[in-house]
């Protein structure tokens, strides 16, 4: 990789966490970084959405990334919160404008729900977005 291409990989949180966020969104205190994003633990459930190797693929920015979510719901309807919790996981994308991207982590929970759990969101490239196992989209 070359050394413009990493620096411009890198970039890509620190701009996306200078984006406005939702009312059911927190900020996290630091900027996001690769170091940042959570280790995902052996009891988390796994596929898509669930992990860096299936991530819901919501296009849009940020602001698509907050739509999902915001129509993201537990199995009984169920509102969700929501945290972005760091970015990982660097990709090539055409939908970037850098040719790369990074994957949000968001921990999610609902009412009900024994743990939070981790979601991976992909806001360069949308892939018609479902819900993962366990939630359902309003």
């Amino acid at each position: 990789m070359t050394t413009s291409r990493l620096a411009m990989l890198l970039l890509v949180p620190v701009l996306a966490t200078g984006c406005a966020s939702t009312a059911s969104a927190t900020r996290p205190a630091e900027p996001a970084t690769e170091a940042a994003a959570p280790e995902a633990t052996s009891r988390a459930p796994s596929g898509y959405g669930f992990s860096e190797d299936d991530p819901i693929h919501v296009g849009g920015g940020v602001d698509g990334e907050h739509e999902y979510l915001q129509h993201l719901r537990g199995p009984q309807g169920q509102k969700v919160r929501y945290e972005r919790r760091g970015s990982c996981c660097a990709f090539e994308s055409e939908g970037s404008p850098f040719g790369a991207g990074m994957l949000d982590v968001y921990i999610v929970s609902y009412e009900g729900l024994e743990a939070p759990v981790m979601l991976y969101l992909n806001m360069y490239d949308r892939k018609d977005p479902r819900a993962p196992e366990g939630f359902r989209l309003d």
